[in-house]
Formats: C-alpha cells, sequence, structure tokens
C-alpha cells in the first residue's frame, strides 16, 4: 500500500485503521514529512495528534514543538512522545513538570532520560514513577541500588524485570525481606549460569522452588538442585525431569529414605546402584527394589538368601520374580513367607507339593485352603485328616485332592456345606500313588499347628470362628486371615 499523499488522505487513512496501527504500518517506504507537517497545522482532531506522536518518522522538529507545549496535550498524545526515539531528551526534560502521573512515568522508563533528571525523580520518590524508572535499562549502578534499598517491595520487583540490573543487586535481592520479590527474581530474572549456580547451591528452600519454576535450567544447576538438602526440593526436581544416572547414583547415597527408595523404585535402575541398594540399611529401600520390575535376578537372590522377609515378601508382588527363586523361598521356613507363597497364584505346584507334602506345613495348608486354590495333589494322609476338620474350609481343600478316597469322597459329597458338596463332585478320585506313609506322629504336630492357627495361639494370622447356627444346618464356614507375624516361627512350617 502507498503511503498517502495528502494530510486529507491520512487523516482518512487515521480514522479508518487508528493512529496507533496506522504508525505500525508507514515505515518503508515512509509517509512524506510535507504531509506530516501539513496533517499538524490543519487543526487536526486529537487522534491525529496521537498518530504523530506514536510515529517513529515524525520529524524531531514537531515532536519537540508539541512537547515544547505538553501542556496543551492530553497524557494519550503526551505518553506516545516519551517513547518516540526522535523526541529530543531536553523535551524529556520538561514534560516532567506535567502534572499527569501517566507522563511522567511514561518519561522515567525512556533510556535516554539526561541523568540529571534521574536523580531529580529519585529525590522526589514518587511510588508511581520509581515504579516506572525502576524499568528504565540505562539507570547506573547508583540509582538501581537506590531503588532497591529505598523503593518497596513493587519498586524491587519491577527493577528485577529490568535486564540491565546490576549482579551485585541480583546477590542482595536474592536475600530481600519480601518472599515475594524473592521468589520471583529467582524464577524469572535475566541472569547468567553463573548465578543461577549460586543460587543453587545456597541451599535457601524457597530460592530452589523457585529456580525449578523456570523453563529451562543448565545441567549443572540440575545436579545442584538433585542433591539439596530439602526433600521437597529433591522431590520437586525428580518430578519435574529426569535424572541421569551419576544424579541417581548420588541420591542413592542420600541421608534420606524417601531418596533411596525413589532411586530403587526407578524404570531402569543400573546395576551398581542396584548392589548397593541391595545392602541398604534400611528394610524399605530393600523392599522396594525387591518390588522393582527391573531387579536383576543375581540382586533378588541375595535378597532371599539374606532372608530379608520384607523384601522376600515384596519379592513374590514382582511380576517378574525368577521363577527359580520360588522354591528358595520356600526354603527359608519363614511363616508370613509360606503364607505369602500359598496365596500367591503364581507360585508353582511343585513348591506348593513341597510345602504341604513334604514340609508338612501347617501354614501352607491354611493360606491354601484361605484362597481357594485346589490341591489336586495333597498326599491321601492329609487329605484324610483334611476331610474330617470341624471347619468346611479345610474340607472343601480337601474335596479337590485327587488322593482322597472314594469312602471319604462319598462322605464329602453328602456334607452340610453346599461349596464342599459341589467339589467333592467336580473332583473325582484317581489312582492313588505308593509311597512312604506319614509318620504318625509329624502329621499329628502338622494337625496340631493347623489347630494353633485357629485358635490364634500361633499370630501368623488373625482367624474369625463361625458363628454357630443351631438347629439349621451350616452351609458354609469360612476362615478369615489378617496380616502375617514374620517374627514367630513354628516347628515344621
Amino acid at each position: 500500500m502507498q503511503p498517502p499523499k495528502t494530510a486529507d488522505d491520512l487523516l482518512a487513512l487515521i480514522r479508518m485503521e487508528g493512529p496507533e496501527k496506522l504508525a505500525r504500518r508507514f515505515r518503508k517506504p515512509p509517509i512524506p514529512s510535507k504531509v506530516l507537517l501539513g496533517l499538524s497545522q490543519s487543526n487536526p482532531p486529537l487522534e491525529a495528534w496521537v498518530f504523530l506522536t506514536n510515529y517513529s518518522l515524525t520529524p524531531s522538529s514537531l515532536l519537540e514543538e508539541i512537547g515544547g507545549n505538553h501542556a496543551d496535550y492530553p497524557a494519550e498524545v503526551l505518553v506516545p512522545l516519551t517513547q518516540n526515539p526522535r523526541t529530543p531528551p531536553a523535551i524529556l526534560s520538561q514534560m516532567l513538570e506535567h502534572n499527569s502521573v501517566d507522563v511522567r512515568e511514561a518519561v522515567a522508563k525512556n533510556p535516554n532520560l539526561p541523568g540529571r533528571d534521574v536523580e531529580r525523580l529519585l529525590t522526589e520518590k514518587q511510588p508511581e514513577v520509581w515504579r516506572a524508572l525502576a524499568t528504565n535499562p540505562s539507570l547506573k549502578f547508583r540509582a538501581q541500588s537506590i531503588l532497591a534499598t529505598e523503593g518497596d517491595p513493587s519498586v524491587r520487583l519491577e527493577l528485577i524485570g529490568n535486564k540491565s540490573l546490576h549482579p551485585d543487586l541480583m546477590v542482595a535481592l536474592s536475600a530481600d525481606p519480601s518472599p515475594l520479590v524473592r521468589h520471583t527474581l529467582a524464577a524469572s530474572a535475566r541472569v547468567d549460569d553463573d548465578m543461577l549456580l549460586f543460587w543453587a547451591d545456597s541451599d535457601h528452600e524457597e530460592i530452589q522452588h523457585a529456580l525449578i519454576e523456570r523453563s529451562s535450567l543448565p545441567k549443572e544447576v540440575w545436579s545442584s538442585l538433585a542433591l539439596s538438602p530439602h526433600p521437597s526440593v529433591r522431590v520437586a526436581v525428580r518430578e519435574t525431569r529426569k535424572l541421569d544416572e551419576v544424579e541417581l547414583l548420588n541420591l542413592s547415597r542420600s541421608d534420606s529414605v524417601d531418596d533411596r527408595v525413589f532411586v530403587a523404585q526407578g524404570r531402569k535402575v543400573a546395576a551398581g546402584i542396584q548392589h548397593e541398594l541391595g545392602q541398604d540399611r534400611d528394610s524399605a529401600v530393600r523392599a522396594a527394589l525387591a518390588a522393582n520390575p527391573s531387579v536383576s535376578p543375581e540382586v533378588a537372590e541375595f535378597l532371599v538368601t539374606s532372608e530379608d522377609l520384607k523384601a522376600c515378601l515384596a519379592l513374590l508382588e514382582n511380576p517378574k520374580m525368577p521363577e527359580a527363586l520360588y522354591l528358595e523361598l520356600a526354603w527359608l521356613n519363614q511363616p508370613c513367607v509360606t503364607a505369602a507363597l500359598a496365596q500367591n497364584k503364581k507360585t508353582p505346584e511343585e513348591v506348593l507339593q513341597y510345602l504341604t507334602n513334604e514340609k508338612l506345613s501347617a501354614v501352607s495348608l491354611a493360606y491354601l485352603a484361605m484362597s481357594r486354590r485346589p490341591a489336586i495333589w495333597l498326599r491321601e494322609e492329609l487329605a484324610h485328616a483334611l476331610a474330617r476338620h470341624e471347619l468346611a474350609t479345610f474340607r472343601a481343600l480337601a474335596a479337590t485332592s485327587h488322593q482322597l478316597s472314594e469312602p471319604m469322597r462319598n462322605s464329602l459329597r453328602d456334607d452340610l456345606s453346599p461349596r464342599v458338596r459341589k467339589l467333592a463332585l467336580a473332583y473325582p478320585a484317581a489312582a492313588r500313588p505308593s509311597g512312604e506313609p506319614l509318620p504318625v506322629n509329624a502329621l499329628e504336630k502338622c494337625l496340631e499347628e493347623l489347630n494353633q492357627i485357629i485358635t490364634g495361639e500361633f499370630r501368623v494370622a488373625e482367624f474369625t470362628e463361625p458363628e454357630p447356627v443351631e438347629p439349621k444346618p451350616v452351609e458354609e464356614t469360612e476362615i478369615h486371615y489378617g496380616e502375617e507375624n514374620c517374627e514367630t516361627d513354628i516347628a515344621g512350617s
């Protein structure tokens, strides 16, 4: 679009598009100076004066004339005049006499404001003008210092946004009495990497949190924040970015259990870190590592062979636990681990057979019954003993054994419990393999321990006895278990 050639054409464009928008359009090619001067001499409306002071190519002589008569113009004409690069510094000085605070604020922001006028504004201590002056990029260190030490928090907030703020003042403002000033400085001030690292190393919790809010930080700053003595900062760092292996290693050696647990729960934990965490002094860390699908087979086996009970229980919840460790867990002869094995749906049958048929573990029998898992391999002597038990839960377990004799199975088919009757019909007897019979005292000891679990004498689990129902037949009687007590042992369990 070609620039207007007459004052009337220019005025028509101003009215059509608005003075500010039009002032940004015609720079190349520019509007001829004679057209601009002609507009000013035609007694134009207010919007024309607003255009002339906004237009960056308005002749300085015309701007000087407007500024010299500033008392005749409103603030909406004079404010853009103060920001026009062609406005002479002498005119800026004159405009400080204007009674409008808006005009004086605009003058204070101008980088071309003479030094004597800056000193004048500092002496006057007008808060609104000081806030504007604090944004002036040409301020010297002395002026910035006065604003920082004598201005209110709102002035210091504006000073923080000044791209020319002296580094010494940044250090001073990081200890400002106003929390808002300190936070804004660390979160948004334009500073070099050395200053960011200085703040990160300062160990001031709120400053470190403010740094984390920045859109980007150098790696060295992140590494410093990851080692902060404040747990809230370390948590915020790991929620914000992915830590590298060195940072994870440092965090794994933190005094904070939460930090070490976080590393142990990582998606991929390096082998060296795993070996350290596997020997951690806190059981919560070891348990977190055991539950991690990325735990190595070597570390998992170490946790089992060291009889770390919490880690063993956590390992059983691990979807990628090595299958060979199930039998090793059974060898521990720990009631809580045995109970967890009996309840775990992934425990291989050969391990359950070992616990029940070979070890005669009362704990495994109790938790197998509770979990309602079929035990088709349950040996004949145990099946017969459980088939005569007063609790339907154990009779149901016996009904699933292929080693149960036909006469005993027929008896269970007439049981008072519908579930026992159903299972006795669903699991027919099979050919019973010949084998060494159980010693009578071993079977009696197993049943005695089972009764101790039921009565609560042995607190591997809580037991709730069924409420008696008379005179109606009992349809179903179940046992209910609570949390295991890993500190109690049973001989032969």
